[in-house]
């Protein structure tokens, strides 16, 4: 197969780099979104470290332009979080085994249980996807994704997905 010269893109400032960051978080993104979204927490355990979408469609008016966007389709999440594996904070050591522990599962049990202490929203307002990924992808995926969809519960609200510091952390 010959390429003609003037059938080539035009040259860029920058080398194609088939690793550069964005392209790697962006093929992570595209499986979590092949997903459904499914209830917050999901009916079952499942293993696994990784990424984590949480979206809303209730009654709050707060959050009515979001519900309404998410109204045919879960596409605008209102919180994107990660799951680590344990020890990973702490720098354990590489190793090419998984750690089967249900990271990100035990994430979004938190997480329904805050929305559940509310008084304004109705957990069942909300749904979730998540995705297992190799840990060493999982911060660069999560990083692009806020960035991508802004969520408000990432970027105006602070705290909602923080654990406590110190010693009295619930488990």
């Amino acid at each position: 197969m010959t390429f003609a010269p003037d059938s080539l893109p035009p040259r860029s400032d920058r080398p194609y780099n088939p690793l550069e960051k964005k392209r790697l978080a962006d093929s992570i993104i595209r499986e979590l979104l092949r997903h459904d979204a499914e209830p917050l927490p999901p009916d079952e355990s499942f293993p696994g470290a990784g990424i984590y979408t949480i979206y809303y469609k209730g009654k709050l008016p707060l959050y009515g332009p979001l519900a309404k966007a998410n109204s045919s389709k879960w596409r605008f999440p209102i919180y994107v979080g990660k799951a680590t594996p344990p020890g990973g904070r702490k720098g354990a050591k590489f190793s090419d085994e998984v750690p089967l522990t249900a990271s990100v599962f035990n994430r979004l049990q938190e997480h329904a249980e805050s929305i559940a202490q509310t008084k304004d929203l109705d957990p069942d307002g909300f749904r979730c996807r998540h995705l297992f990924v190799d840990d060493i992808w999982i911060s660069l995926a999560e990083s692009l994704l806020i960035d991508l969809t802004q969520p408000v519960w990432n970027c105006v609200l602070d705290g909602f997905g923080n654990h406590p510091v110190g010693k009295g952390r619930r488990r």
